[in-house]
C-alpha cells in the first residue's frame, strides 16, 4: 500500500504567451494605479511665474 502513494509534486504546465502578457499587463497596470493614487495624495508644488505684458 505504501508503494501506491505518489508524493511527487503535480506537473504544472508552462504558461502560454497570452498568460505571460496578461500577467505582466496586470502587474504594470497595478503600478500605474499606485502612481496615480500617489499623484493625488502627494501634491506637487507649482511655481507661479509672473507674466509681464509689454
Amino acid at each position: 500500500m505504501a508503494a501506491e502513494l505518489d508524493f511527487s509534486p503535480p506537473e504544472i504546465p508552462e504558461p502560454t504567451f497570452m498568460e505571460k502578457v496578461l500577467h505582466y499587463g496586470l502587474f504594470f497596470g497595478a503600478i500605474f494605479q499606485l502612481i496615480c493614487i500617489l499623484a493625488i495624495i502627494l501634491p506637487i508644488p507649482k511655481t507661479h511665474k509672473m507674466v509681464s505684458s509689454f
